[in-house]
């Protein structure tokens, strides 16, 4: 079965390769324009970044948080084509896989709730995460700890900011074919060029396609986006960009839910790394388009940028669950549950923000103010299968299913089980005080109001929350390139989780306090960091159980207590090699004392190194290392992961490269966040050949 989106692939890499045709005319184009450098936009198109940390323009040096990036040549040279399989790479960032099309992250132990692009966004209501594709961006910003002035929220586990491909200064243009095991195939193909001849507008399109078998029985996926974006100078201070992005996913034979891993007699149940219980009716589909418009003015020291963004989300699926504890002599005991579904969210969101200095006392300050306001709609339609459908009873002996056990149930009409309306506005500022040339402190305040109104399977969605935090932040310069740092921060985050009566949780409150060393190393090319947490919430989310008649999770408000450290080095250790390394250690715990979230791996260690011994020659490995994690009586032992590749540049143009990924064939589960999980892929390989133009 192929995605209903089929036409439109089609179209968008019609558009791609037209594009790449026009590459000689567009050249003439750009060479008749050399006086493109001394255009006023260029400088600002160079300067256009995200808004880092806390919104202010501060290095990673100056930063009083941690905070890791993973550029687009890592991403290229590892394969890293979605964020699932990027983030397993990001210092401190922990990646439960709990089905094949839904995943959670979370960092310093808390669950992240808060992705962003170009530094806007704010929590998104539930923080599971589908399969998001990375090629239309240039890098992506993890911000650990307690980030409450950049999300109007403090969660203690960090934000995740994409930064989108902006148009170049000049044309560049690249297409890419790669295949790998499981039959995958993925071509790319990425053009930027300027389309005035003053050089004062340019535009850019980027277009990525997948299809790919897998390791587990049956599954299969294809996905699709499309980028474009334009962006030019109106007058000498004012620029304006306009973009669209659209993604097009379809799974096949998912996992809802996943293996079964506890046997009737109590022992955890042992499958082949392949095994899956999926039938090979079901579906997962995802369908996101977002549009923004950016208005960007220079007012002598100041930037002030607008930006209008647009989603919207749709996603049918067709379901099957299998719960039960298995017999491990027979191989019975699991029975049926399955489900069509339909979720749908149309958000709109302003995000505005003025950053800039001044001057007082002789000195010079940093100062950034921004407005954020979103309003959202979710709804959920439900279709139940006949109540004599076999899909609802008894299933045959697991494993050695083929997927066609239990046949497609007739499902109903849909019914309206939830439509709820969430608007959040926030304000903040935060002025870093240059107090000396060696102290700088931050001091800053955010002010979050949430309401919601509407209804969740047949209980009330109206809420009215409101809270202003503070946030302080402080760096020394000891010595040269050595900054101490320290950041306290109060948390408040509105939670979407429903309670055991089905109703909503409320917020989560607490502290979250980071203290630590940066340091530049081999004349600033290597930066190095240490750092210890704590932080503190109350009535925090956690997963307690599963409500049969309605199908749904709720949860209980736990307190938990945090504190741990990291150490992380990423740059260049000479001009041939790079390196980026992490090692995070953490514990969680009740007020009592025990231990919680023990599905949370307590160690983590991770490390890349990419080696260019000539010019035309890359290679690089990386590896992954946790320690043991348990869910009750499951449990996955500790287990590290190796991947490598070799890149080689045929030419100025042409590039091959080969990727081996879990080298050591390790078997381990991918998560254990549920009492139920499926098998990461084993050893698999990618051959990828690049032209660029």
């Amino acid at each position: 079965m192929k995605p209903s989106s089929l036409p439109y692939r089609q179209t968008a890499l019609a558009c791609a390769v037209s594009l790449l045709a026009q590459q000689p005319v567009l050249a003439d184009e750009t060479n008749s324009a050399e006086s493109i450098e001394e255009m006023h936009i260029i400088g600002l198109r160079d300067e256009r970044t995200s808004k880092g940390a806390i919104g202010l323009d501060l290095s990673l040096f100056n930063t009083p948080q941690s905070v890791s990036i993973i550029d687009r040549a890592l991403i290229d040279d590892f394969a890293l084509d979605n964020i699932t399989e990027l983030l397993k790479l990001a210092v401190g960032v922990n990646v439960d896989e709990v089905e094949t099309d839904r995943t959670y992250f979370n960092s310093r132990g808390f669950d992240i709730k808060s992705m962003q692009v170009d530094g806007h966004g704010l929590p998104f209501t539930w923080n599971l995460v589908g399969d998001l594709d990375t090629f239309i961006y240039d890098k992506v910003e993890v911000v650990r700890g307690a980030n409450g002035l950049l999300t109007g929220t403090g969660n203690p586990s960090g934000t995740i900011n994409y930064v989108r491909k902006r148009p170049t200064n000049d044309l560049q243009a690249n297409a890419s074919l790669e295949l790998g095991s499981w039959n995958k195939r993925r071509i790319e193909a990425d053009i930027s060029t300027p389309i005035t001849e003053s050089g004062s507008w340019a535009a850019r399109i980027a277009v990525a396609d997948l299809s790919t078998d897998s390791h587990l029985d049956n599954y299969s996926k294809e996905r699709l986006i499309a980028y474009g974006v334009i962006d030019g100078q109106l007058s000498r201070n004012a620029t304006f960009t306009a973009g669209l992005t659209h993604q097009a996913a379809r799974s096949e034979n998912v996992l809802w839910g996943a293996l079964p891993l506890q046997n009737s007699d109590g022992s955890q149940a042992e499958y082949d790394t392949s095994a899956s219980t999926t039938m090979n009716w079901s579906f997962y589909e995802t369908d996101d388009t977002s549009a923004f418009a950016e208005l960007q003015l220079e007012l002598g020291n100041w930037i002030w940028t607008t930006t209008l963004t647009h989603n919207d989300r749709e996603v049918p699926s067709e379901l099957f669950y299998t719960y039960g504890d298995i017999d491990a002599d027979t191989g019975l005991g699991l029975y049926g549950w399955p489900g069509k579904y339909l979720n749908t969210r149309d958000q709109n969101m302003l995000d505005s923000t003025l950053i800039g200095d001044f001057e007082l006392a002789g000195r010079n300050h940093g100062l950034a103010m921004g407005l954020n306001a979103s309003k959202s709609n979710e709804g959920y339609l439900d279709y139940v299968a006949p109540a004599d459908s076999p899909a609802w009873g008894a299933l045959p002996s697991f494993p050695g299913w083929s997927g066609n056990e239990i046949p497609r149930p007739n499902f109903g009409e849909g019914s309206v089980e939830s439509n709820f309306d969430t608007n959040t506005k926030r304000l903040y500022a935060v002025a870093n005080w240059s107090l000396s040339d060696k102290l700088s402190f931050i001091t800053g305040a955010n002010f979050i109001d949430a309401t919601s109104k509407g209804f969740s399977f047949g209980e009330t969605m109206d809420r009215d929350d409101a809270e202003l935090s503070p946030y302080i932040g402080t760096t020394y310069e000891i010595t040269q390139g050595v900054n101490l740092y320290a950041s306290y921060s109060d948390i408040y985050e509105p939670q979407g989780e429903l309670n055991e009566e089905l109703t909503n949780l409320g917020p989560a409150v607490g502290t979250s306090s980071e203290l630590g060393v940066k340091a530049e190393l081999l004349n600033g090319e290597l930066l190095t960091s240490a750092s210890v947490f704590t932080a503190n919430q109350e009535n925090y989310a956690e997963y307690a159980g599963f409500e049969p008649e309605t199908g749904l999770s709720y949860y209980s408000g736990i307190e938990i207590n945090a504190k741990g450290f990291e150490l992380e080095a990423s740059g260049k250790i000479t001009d041939e090699l790079l390196l980026t390394a992490g090692y995070t250690q953490l514990s969680l715990e009740s007020p009592e004392g025990d231990d919680v979230r023990t599905y949370v791996p307590r160690k983590t260690l991770k490390a890349t190194a990419q080696y260019t011994p000539v010019e035309a020659l890359s290679i690089g490995a990386s590896v992954r290392w946790q320690s043991k994690i348990a869910n009750g009586p499951i449990s996955q032992d500790s287990y590290a992961v190796l991947s490598a590749y070799v890149s080689y540049d045929i030419n100025e143009a042409v590039n091959v490269a080969l990727n081996l990924n879990n080298i050591t064939d390790t078997k381990y589960l991918t998560s254990l966040y549920w009492s139920q999980s499926y098998y990461a892929a084993p050893q698999n390989a990618q051959l990828s050949a690049s032209y660029r133009f």
